[in-house]
């Protein structure tokens, strides 16, 4: 039976394989900015067909073959010093796969007794250890569908509360959504390492369990699916928008500050309007759900080691109202991570140290849904990896995540 098992494994392993998009001889690019005006010129490069800017801010972006040489001069003209941090792409993606499909070829046999974080999760393992969770805690967690992707998958929360498993409507109310980017699987994974230490350690922190926790581990569950089978850098969602284009980048359709965007096939559409997508709608209505008694929202993205505070729809920028509160205390959570040895975090406002952005999901949140604290975490990339974070890295990356969670949850 094993070895059947293994080898259906193996045939729909080099299936997903055959049909994957290559990223054969792209290039990333690590630009040492220095000005705004540089950043302004590099921005001109940040919706072509063939670019991809890894960092919105231009520090690191990924050109096709065919465009290097164009870019190479682009940089020299404009005197923006830069070096070349991941020769081949698909090099880096080719490692990936391999790493998991010998790792499932040789946990084949292995149980729910056995989840670990040595690799990344398929959308339906990150669903069932949701049911599992719930069905083995109930009085701890509840899990339930809040939407209907566009193509049929659907979309889960777990609430984790002493309640019952349920928002007590007396207790603070601490929302997270991880991988509204789909390709930024690391984020997803810490999501769920908090979620897992929670529940089934739950004796270990009551201290973060004196909150109610909502928690989305997979907001973009078309994308992330595509992400595995056929695009690994997918990054938005999959709605067909044009004949040619499909997706919108659900981080810029939030209903605050939304703006709209021409350019169909880019990586940052924000779709024809303001919640237009499923997912979005989704979020929003669960977070109207709790309306009174939200108190920090976190969205969970990679990568950069970056712990932002809104509202990032404008430079210069317009700070939340209670700004020297949000500063201190993703201060003391990014020494928390220090303290762990993990890196160092920069803290600060979104369109200042990272850029601009209209119908983000943590502008929504301050500004619309009535949160008192919200933040984007930029979780660490892996070296060089990017968002290709080597799955030997997961553990470190997902436990340091969890200081983050853990201290700010203790200042709200």
């Amino acid at each position: 039976m094993r070895s059947a098992t293994v080898l259906l494994l193996l045939v729909l392993t080099a299936v997903a394989l055959a049909e994957q998009v290559s990223y054969r001889n792209y290039k990333v690019y690590q630009t040492e900015i220095t000005e705004h005006k540089q950043q302004a010129l590099l921005k001109r490069w940040e919706n072509l067909d063939g670019v991809d800017f890894w960092e919105g801010n231009g520090r690191r972006i990924m050109i096709e073959p065919r465009l290097q040489k164009k870019f190479e001069l682009y940089l020299q003209a404009h005197k923006i010093p830069h070096k070349i941090i991941i020769e081949d792409v698909e090099e880096t993606i080719e490692a990936e796969r391999k790493y998991d499909q010998e790792y499932r070829r040789t946990h084949a046999d292995l149980g729910r007794s056995t989840i670990s974080f040595d690799n990344f999760w398929t959308l339906d393992e990150i669903h069932d250890y949701l049911d599992e969770l719930a069905a083995e805690y109930p009085s701890l967690a509840t899990v339930e569908n809040i939407g209907t992707t566009e193509e049929g998958r659907v979309m889960k929360a777990i609430t984790i509360s002493t309640t019952n498993g349920v928002v007590s409507g007396t207790k603070p109310v601490i929302f997270i959504d991880a991988g509204i980017h789909a390709r930024e699987w690391a984020a997803i994974m810490s999501a769920l390492y908090l979620i897992h230490e929670l529940v089934e350690h739950s004796d270990e922190y009551p201290d973060m369990l004196a909150n109610d926790w909502v928690i989305i581990p997979a907001a973009n569950p078309d994308g992330y699916e595509y992400s595995h089978t056929t695009n690994r850098l997918w990054r938005k969602n999959r709605f067909p928008v044009t004949v040619l284009c499909s997706g919108v980048d659900l981080n810029r359709n939030w209903d605050y500050q939304w703006a709209y965007t021409s350019n169909a096939c880019s990586d940052t559409y924000a779709g024809a309007e303001g919640n237009s997508e499923a997912e979005t709608r989704a979020l929003v209505a669960l977070m109207q759900r709790y309306s009174a008694n939200l108190r920090l929202y976190l969205a969970v993205h990679t990568y950069g080691n970056l712990i932002l505070y809104p509202f990032g729809y404008t430079m210069p920028f317009v700070p939340v109202s209670n700004a020297d509160e949000h500063i201190a205390m993703g201060q003391k959570a990014a020494a928390a991570v220090t303290a762990v040895g993990g890196p160092t975090f920069t803290v600060g406002n979104s369109a200042e140290i990272l850029y601009s952005a209209t119908g983000a999901s943590d502008d929504y949140a301050a500004g619309a849904a009535g949160f008192t604290y919200a933040f984007t975490l930029e979780l660490t990339g892996g070296g060089s990896n990017g968002f290709d974070l080597p799955a030997s890295q997961i553990m470190a990356v997902a436990s340091q995540t969890f200081e983050i969670f853990r201290s700010l949850a203790g200042d709200i």
